[in-house]
């Protein structure tokens, strides 16, 4: 059968199709292409790559929230991403003993970060009770659980913020402004938590904790730390825990808080043998499974030291 009008036919049937790849092109969102990948080494740095890169950043997490820190390796998988990303985002102070192996495997292509070492640092010494069960951390060693330092992590943002523009020029205002935005936010946050802290005494802020990990956060805060093990969880000796049961009795102390992720045997002793409270588990490493930003980690932190000091003997 001949078809005679054709020509129009078709101009009829190429209008229909562009009408309907125009429909689908209002229906379906455009597709964001990241300006820069970047694979992090912690959660809380997984957090603070979003914050500051934004839309311009593809995230690649090596380590998930609720991995423990100390005992975190990365895959030959991890190894690959890595190498696939602009940018790696460490840490920093020391906490990736694997950073060095890390860095030779994937080569000079990926730029690595050490976000910590922009916030000023904790020094663990060997004259500090406070750090007595783990002399090998004491020699003039940098505590390396900067994050819990509000200040520490808007001063990684503004380091971070700057190198992403140097890797990404066309976009470096954007990171900067990013940066800066969320250190406004940061600085709300620290002035809510320092309120929080109003409510207990100076008298009675004593942290026990099962490790030493919250030297920042006592620092910040006007807090004495009193860990029950080390840096990196060391058992402490039988006479320096004597001398936290000491310091319990001595000051009045009324909670001990034990950690996500840590073993908790020394410090159920130390609650057993004190005749204190147990508080609200914290959070040391900035990881625990459903705590995904750096806001949720602090306000988990606060809240649970408040309920647990604030409330009296």
């Amino acid at each position: 059968m001949k078809i005679r009008n054709f020509p129009k036919l078709l101009a009829t049937g190429s209008m229909i199709a562009r009408a309907v790849c125009y429909a689908f092109a209002l229906a379906v969102p455009s597709v964001a292409f990241a300006d820069l990948t970047v694979a992090t080494l912690h959660p809380m740095m997984t957090d603070l790559a979003r914050q500051v890169g934004g839309d311009h950043v593809k995230v690649l997490p090596l380590m998930k929230a609720g991995e423990d820190i100390h005992k975190f390796t990365p895959s030959s998988d991890d190894m690959v991403k890595a190498k696939s990303a602009d940018v790696l985002l460490a840490s920093g102070k020391g906490l990736e003993l694997y950073l060095p192996r890390l860095k030779g495997a994937i080569g000079g292509s990926t730029k690595v970060l050490e976000a910590g070492n922009a916030a000023r640092s904790v020094k663990l010494s060997a004259s500090d009770s406070a750090f007595a069960c783990c002399p090998q951390h004491a020699a003039g060693s940098i505590d390396p659980h900067w994050w819990h330092s509000v200040s520490g992590m808007k001063s990684a943002a503004a380091y971070v913020g700057k190198e992403f523009g140097k890797l990404d020029p066309a976009n470096k205002s954007e990171y900067e402004a990013n940066a800066k935005r969320w250190g406004k936010e940061l600085d709300g946050l620290e002035s809510w938590a320092k309120r929080e802290f109003s409510r207990i005494p100076r008298s009675k802020r004593y942290l026990v904790t099962a490790h030493a990990a919250f030297g920042y956060f006592c620092r910040d805060f006007g807090f004495k730390s009193i860990p029950v093990s080390g840096a990196s969880e060391e058992n402490g000796s039988s006479q320096y825990l004597a001398e936290v049961i000491e310091i319990i009795h001595k000051n009045g102390v009324n909670t001990a808080f034990p950690e996500e992720n840590a073993n908790p045997r020394a410090l159920d002793s130390i609650i057993k043998t004190a005749g204190i409270r147990k508080g609200k588990a914290l959070i040391a490493d900035g990881s625990a499974a459903g705590v995904t930003t750096y806001k949720a980690f602090i306000e988990h932190n606060v809240d649970a030291v408040v309920s647990g000091l604030a409330s009296g003997s």
